[in-house]
């Protein structure tokens, strides 16, 4: 009998696996298989959204706008509530108690919601919590405004959210570089408030004081999308959507300001 009859034993060798850093260009294994829009193996918690692949990136950005929509669904709801209820608008401005509650909550929320940006559902609460308060002092602040001057206001701030987010996802410039340029610009916006707090300026002060707060807001917007697409974890969707939300809230009240001075 030879032996290149006998039954030969399957030979079994192990599988080939990629290189999960090849195609990463930080070093980091980009290899992760995606099941749908489950997110991946619990290391990807510690990469970058951009050393991510694309499906996802394209789930942590879908997050943080369904979260920005529904704070703002919920901000123009407690705003029409109060302005389109008389009674509702009288007891608000009579009972100012609440306002300097929801305006203190607003921070104290909002520090909570960033320490425990990674504790889920506590993350959630915390930032329900600061989208009433702040829908509640916006909403006051607004109830007294034409609703002619609203919308236009409103529509206005949608259109130019929309142009730059559209303009900070394809260019290839880096505007991350501006956080210390507009730190500087907001600090100056602020102090520059204090004081026509109790020194009124013209109507002209005015405008351009609301013009270089619209300014500088709309350069937020597009710094602030850079860095949620380039610099956040895949579990910080929290303070990724609170930045965005404070600068649509900032940008809308400056662009109000504006009209409002026009208006009168």
């Amino acid at each position: 009998m030879s032996y290149s009859t006998l039954p030969q034993e399957p030979q079994t060798q192990p599988p080939a696996y990629e290189s999960s850093t090849a195609n990463s260009p930080y070093g980091e294994p980009s290899g992760a298989r995606t099941d749908g829009d489950n997110i991946p193996d619990d290391f990807k918690y510690s990469l970058n959204v951009a050393a991510c692949e694309l499906p996802v990136r394209q789930m942590f950005i879908r997050k943080v706008y369904a979260i920005l929509c529904l704070q703002i669904l919920v901000t123009v709801a407690v705003g029409f509530f109060i302005k389109l209820s008389l009674s509702v608008q009288n007891w608000c401005l009579n009972n100012q108690w609440l306002f300097w509650v929801s305006f203190i909550g607003a921070f104290g929320f909002m520090i909570g919601a960033h320490i425990k940006a990674r504790s889920y559902p506590t993350n959630l609460m915390l930032l329900a919590g600061f989208t009433l308060c702040e829908a509640y002092i916006v909403g006051l602040g607004c109830s007294l405004d034409k609703s002619e001057v609203l919308v236009k206001a409103a529509l206005t701030t949608g259109v130019i959210f929309v142009g730059l987010t559209a303009f900070a996802f394809q260019t290839k410039y880096d505007f991350r570089s501006w956080q210390g340029a507009l730190g500087m610009g907001l600090w100056a916006i602020i102090g520059w408030g204090l004081v026509m707090m109790f020194f009124p300026g013209s109507e002209t002060v005015n405008m351009v004081y609301s013009g270089l707060g619209a300014i500088l807001f709309s350069a937020y917007i597009v710094v602030d999308t850079q860095i949620i697409m380039k610099s956040m974890h895949l579990d910080d969707e929290v303070p990724a959507a609170i930045k965005l939300y404070l600068d649509i809230l900032n940008l809308f009240l400056f662009i109000l300001r504006m009209m409002r001075n026009s208006d009168d």
